[in-house]
């Protein structure tokens, strides 16, 4: 977290929260440093993008 701009700090109390995986997951503390964005520029495409690629047409 701490390469994605997130100070020391905060970096270290949210890898101490007693959260579970799911619950980081869908807070803020992902939501403000892994951005969709980030992920493009480190050359992460869009699961919807490959799936829409990879489906059959549904005739």
């Amino acid at each position: 977290m701490i390469r994605l701009g997130v100070p020391q700090a905060q970096a270290y109390a949210w890898s101490r929260t007693r959260m579970g995986g799911r619950a980081v997951a869908q807070s803020p503390i992902l939501a403000t440093t892994i951005t969709l964005s980030h992920l493009r520029r480190k050359g992460y495409g869009s699961m919807l993008d490959r799936y829409s690629k990879f489906k059959p047409e549904i005739q």
